[in-house]
């Protein structure tokens, strides 16, 4: 039946549906009498007449009232209402109005975070404690199940509870008058399949063990997000249960949960109720524990020594596990750490990822302050570049969800959160859960710091000083102002242990070798004072600041409180990467004396020819640093950028002969090359010295001097494409320098050079490729706060001229690079984990189609794909690639002072 609003049971007047389960229908009504809101549940008058179920809906009853507990809902009364003429009488419930959620609609969000999973089980197991030692089963516990309200979590809906029937070993039989005799014949199953336990699935009696299976199962959801088993039907969802292992927790939680916790669950699901834990207190007791040891400030739950299953990617070596057991032993704070004995470990990248050491997309591993915590980026797994959290205590690494494109990430001196830099602004995430919050825009950051009363000191570009601004969000306000007689960058902010002074790099990027400094400055104003000359960021620990000469981790003597430096830099025993192209120093360090530091980062790039199967054919010149790549409309030669510090410049290979020219040799930047259809001449972006870059073109043998062919004062400028006509050249115009992004043009190259735009303002691209036959431009554009596929109509197309307002956006995930086969039936691009996919099109008419999407290899690199050309067949690509780095990790290093005492 359907109770419409204004009808009443009794006193009890009926507002609004609230929803409906098996056992009847939940309505919001008011109590007449007392004035208060209610919920009233009614049994359907279809079932009332059944002898059976109206005896279970009379067992709630009792069931609900005998239960007084602040986790279980209250029940006010029970009443039967007289039908109208001919209609039978309506049963009802009358229970406490619980305001809030169900924990299934909050698992529809994702998975709680630990704290909150360890408080809601624990006030649940309470609930069935109470409720087992009243003789009473729920038998239907789930998510639907529980209520989230202000006051904690309320157990509710016993419309499947019966009297416990308890064996010999404290599970004998009794005998409460409250206590109904069985509603189900032998082997019926009365019950929620996802969250029933083996012995309810094979028709057996359930008791307080089987309410215990399914809180295992609540546990892991909330923990995981995931359903502890799952099938397509229900016969394999049964099967699932009967006989599969749910995956371990630390694989699938974002975050790290306690691993206790894993192990708590899973002798929760243990297949047979006599193995299994046999008790709710035991169960909340366990919980509490875990709550207590979870809380922050709290020590870390002791670490699970165990050998790693194989070396590699998919273990850590031993000694790590040895060193969790020391970091546990010795405390994460006491005041002499440096008295520790040294010891080295090694993390390994997380299986099928590599680590983003380097590079302006770089993610160094940063500790938290209390030394709980690794943070790093890294890509792979079907990701391009994010961020994963390892706590120092486990063997696995976990990605954080909503960090996609993450760079640079620091810590809040509380060890909570994370701040990072992705694309244009500034962001910060919780470790225990929530969503990314943005702080403020930036462009080309260079590195954060947060201080204890929340304010983050950060480098908002390449090319300016520090500015302040509230962690909560704001506008950024400068702190240091750079001088232009003798730098043009400050980056890699790093506050001291009083949270108010700070050391920072300024450097020139000209000449940053002899041009750059370690300063100490104050978030309170005042004039910053020079330290000492210095090749990289410096970072503050325990008394030392650490910092990077010739691939040698140097550490100099300094007093935060005074800043003052004392003695002669000391190298020490470790071989660290330095970031040529940041000047940034890869290491971190926490408060309780543990270093941390990657390695093997320093692979070198190739240029490579893969085959479609993504078999390496052959690499292409000498190793560098390799991006903007471009091939010849005939296949035949490669013309690449390669950067050598300051700066980059163009080369072209015959890839018959293999012979290799310099196509430019300036002191400027010379970028992303474009060929002419004819190939005599290429048209590239170049920039002088604290300028805009401008568009050039010249003869591709560098028989001649460049052309300028166009540039505006406040906008970068930078080819995409040009047809094959060679009467039009597409171009970006925007802040290339800083976002990468800019509004697409294009040029004409005939006489008059005149300017058309090719897409609104408010549709940016990062690249473009046009297709052979002129009429489709293939833009990788920002349509969704990163580069997405799309294809429009060129301008000048015989496509209808509406087109462009019916584009077509081909990906979802990301897409970058594209590049099309000679004859414009394929169209490839590059997805953010470095996949390279070829698209089978048909533009012959005026609508675009994708008939087919093939993925065809991951040419995996550090950075992504930087860049990669199609032959004209199809069968071959030039891809720039990061070299071998199977030994990239993490070495962690304790009483690393020690070695430095006397020195």
């Amino acid at each position: 039946m359907t109770l419409q609003a204004g009808s009443r049971l009794g006193p009890y007047e009926i507002v609004a549906p609230l929803g409906a389960g098996g056992m009847g229908e939940v309505y919001r009504a008011r109590d007449t009498r007392l004035g208060r809101d209610v919920a009233v549940k009614v049994l359907p008058r279809h079932l009332s007449a059944n002898p059976e179920v109206r005896a279970r809906f009379e067992r709630e009853a009792r069931t609900v009232s005998s239960l007084n507990h602040p986790h279980i809902c209250v029940l006010h009364d029970v009443g039967r209402a007289p039908g109208e003429a001919g209609a039978g009488d309506t049963d009802f419930l009358v229970m406490e109005l619980v305001e809030g959620e169900t924990l299934a609609a909050r698992l529809e969000r994702g998975p709680l975070p630990a704290a909150e999973t360890l408080r809601i089980g624990g006030q649940i197991a309470d609930a069935l404690d109470r409720a087992h030692r009243a003789g009473v089963i729920h038998r239907d516990l789930k998510p639907g199940n529980v209520m989230l309200a202000r006051s904690g979590a309320k157990l509710m809906d016993f419309g499947l509870a019966r009297g416990a029937v308890m064996g010999a070993a404290g599970h004998g039989q009794t005998h409460s008058p409250t206590v109904a005799a069985p509603l189900t014949a032998e082997g019926t199953i009365v019950g929620t399949f996802q969250y029933m336990a083996p012995e309810q699935l094979e028709g057996r009696e359930a008791d307080a063990r089987s309410d215990l299976w399914a809180l295992g199962c609540v546990l892991y959801e909330m923990a995981s997000g995931k359903r502890a088993f799952e099938g397509a039907t229900q016969a394999s969802l049964i099967s699932a249960i009967m006989r599969d292992q749910p995956r371990p927790l630390a694989e699938l939680s974002p975050l790290s949960p306690p691993p206790a916790l894993d192990r708590l669950v899973r002798q929760l699901l243990v297949k047979d109720p006599d193995e299994r834990l046999q008790s709710a207190h035991d169960v909340r007791l366990q919980l509490a524990s875990l709550a207590e040891g979870a809380s922050p400030g709290a020590s870390p739950l002791p670490a699970t020594v165990a050998r790693a299953r194989r070396p590699g990617r998919e273990g850590i070596a031993w000694a790590i596990a040895a060193l969790a057991a020391l970091l546990a032993g010795i405390g994460w704070w006491r005041p002499h750490t440096d008295e520790a004995p040294a010891l080295h470990a090694e993390i390994q990248a997380p299986p099928g990822t590599r680590l983003a050491l380097s590079g302006d997309d770089a993610g160094p591993p940063t500790l938290s302050p209390d030394g709980r915590w690794l943070a790093f980026s890294a890509i792979g797994q079907g990701s391009g570049e994010r961020l994963w959290l390892r706590s120092m205590d486990e063997r696995t690494a976990r990605p954080l969800p909503g960090t996609d494109g993450a760079t640079f990430p620091f810590w809040s001196p509380d060890s909570r959160s994370i701040g990072f830099f992705t694309g244009t602004a500034l962001r910060r995430v919780d470790v225990a859960g929530g969503g990314v919050l943005t702080v403020c825009a930036c462009d080309g950051p260079r590195g954060g710091a947060w201080a204890p009363d929340g304010t983050i000191l950060f480098s908002p570009t390449f090319v300016s000083g520090l500015m302040r601004v509230p962690a909560a969000g704001g506008t950024p306000a400068p702190v240091t102002t750079v001088d232009s007689t003798r730098e043009d960058t400050h980056r890699w902010p790093q506050l001291l242990p009083d949270g108010r002074h700070f050391v920072y790099l300024a450097a020139r990027h000209d000449d940053a070798e002899h041009h750059s400094a370690i300063w100490f400055g104050s978030l309170d104003g005042g004039r910053p004072r020079k330290l000492f000359d210095c090749p990289s960021g410096a970072v503050y620990a325990s008394g030392w600041l650490l910092f990077v000469r010739d691939s040698t981790l140097m550490a100099q003597r300094f007093d935060p409180g005074s800043g003052a430096v004392r003695g002669e830099a000391i190298p020490t025993r470790e071989i660290v990467y330095r970031d040529g192209s940041t000047w940034r120093t890869p290491v971190t360090a926490s408060r309780n004396g543990v270093l941390v530091y990657g390695v093997g980062g320093a692979a070198p790039c190739h240029v490579t020819w893969f085959d479609r199967s993504g078999q390496v054919v052959r690499t292409l010149g000498e190793p560098g640093n390799y991006f903007n790549l471009a091939l010849s409309v005939d296949g035949r030669r490669l013309v690449s950028e390669r950067q050598v510090q300051p700066n980059a410049d163009l080369w072209v290979e015959d890839l018959a002969t293999g012979g290799i020219s310099r196509l430019t040799n300036s002191p400027d930047d010379d970028s992303t090359p474009v060929w002419l259809a004819d190939g005599s001449r290429v048209v590239y972006a170049t920039r002088p010295a604290n300028g805009k870059y401008v568009l050039l073109i010249r003869r591709s043998d560098g028989g001649d001097e460049p052309t300028l062919l166009r540039s505006e004062q406040a906008n970068d400028l930078i080819p995409l494409a040009c047809s094959r006509d060679d009467r039009w050249l597409y171009f970006g115009s925007g802040d290339f320098g800083y976002t990468g992004v800019g509004t697409a043009w294009r040029l004409s190259l005939a006489g008059d050079h005149r300017v058309e735009r090719v897409l609104p303002a408010s549709l940016p691209v990062q690249d473009a490729a046009l297709s052979p036959d002129g009429r489709w431009l293939a833009c990788a554009a920002m349509s969704t706060g990163r580069a997405e596929l799309m294809v429009i109509a060129a301008p000048g197309s015989d496509a209808p001229p509406d087109t462009l307002a019916r584009r077509w956006v081909l990906t979802s995930e990301g897409g970058n690079n594209p590049c099309w086969r000679a004859d414009g039936r394929e169209l490839y691009y590059n997805r953010p984990d470095g996949t390279i996919v070829a698209l089978s099109v048909d533009g012959s008419g005026g609508e675009f189609h994708v008939r087919s999407s093939t993925a065809l290899f991951q040419a995996f690199q550090r950075e992504g794909v930087r860049s990669f050309q199609a032959a004209p067949d199809g069968q071959h690509f030039a891809v720039s690639v990061v070299g071998d780095v199977n030994g990239e990790g993490f070495a962690v290093v304790t009483g690393w002072t020690r070695a430095l005492r006397g020195r």
